[in-house]
């Protein structure tokens, strides 16, 4: 099970392979590193071969072995091993065996208690910014009548709460709301479409024309992309060099790469 938030523990370092015998942090416990083998490629699957050929080997699937840092030599003792496979996963590494724990319930600090108080915490200050009717969400400033906002009529994070207004000119508001958005399009995916972002990758031609991946199914190119690349037209790149993100007047068209 992985944990509802990013925990990271106390006195500790991210690596992506440490060394076998290092003391990682894996769910609020400390467990020694075991082994770290890769897996032969014929062994994985569909979705590890396209992570590894969109992201590079760094991502190339591990098999991992971790034993508590309690656990006796005892081979008996082996059934509390934890078997899991990393996938270009960054790992909690503790410097030496020296690692700070809780005076109450003796887990590796931050614990789950002081974590589920920080957890609580910061749903309330959410919840507390979507109290406002016409106030954004994203910077807790009123949406006045001059400004670019979207208003959605249902309230996500207040139950019976007021609309919810975002600005949309501001990049940090517009970030937010294309967050909400997605939660707010899931509830209804079969009418709701998003506008603020798009799963697709915007690629540049070179010539004033942007294609998305995505074609008729893109809300345009003001929307928040998956990814931005340039195409290999011979005739787009004898133009010059160019910038790959698209600018507010330019339009994306549903042309394919010759």
């Amino acid at each position: 099970m992985t944990l509802p938030y990013r925990w990271h523990p106390f006195g500790t370092t991210t690596e992506l392979r440490p060394a076998v015998g290092a003391l990682v942090a894996w769910e609020h416990q400390v467990y020694r590193l075991v082994s770290f083998t890769p897996r032969p490629p014929e062994l994985w699957s569909e979705e590890a071969r396209t992570r590894v050929a969109r992201m590079g080997q760094s991502c190339a699937p591990h098999a991992v072995v971790l034993r508590p840092v309690d656990a006796s030599d005892d081979p008996k003792d082996r059934g509390r091993d934890l078997h899991l496979e990393s996938r270009g996963h960054y790992w909690d590494v503790y410097k030496d065996e020296h690692y700070a724990v809780c005076a109450s319930c003796s887990e590796p600090l931050p614990c789950r208690e002081r974590m589920a108080e920080r957890v609580s915490q910061a749903a309330a200050e959410r919840m507390s910014r979507y109290e406002m009717p016409g106030v954004c969400p994203g910077c807790a400033e009123p949406v006045t009548s001059r400004q670019r906002s979207l208003t959605f009529p249902e309230n996500l994070e207040v139950l019976g709460g007021p609309p919810v207004t975002f600005h949309v000119g501001r990049w940090s508001c517009r970030r937010t709301a294309g967050w909400y958005e997605q939660r707010w399009v899931e509830l209804d995916s079969e009418r709701r479409k998003a506008t603020l972002t798009c799963p697709g990758k915007v690629i540049n031609h070179n010539d004033g024309t942007y294609e998305c991946t995505q074609f008729s199914e893109c809300p345009g190119p003001e929307a928040e992309h998956n990814g931005y690349t340039v195409c290999r037209c011979p005739d787009c790149h004898a133009r010059g060099p160019f910038d790959c993100h698209p600018g507010p007047k330019d339009q994306l068209v549903d042309r394919r790469i010759a």
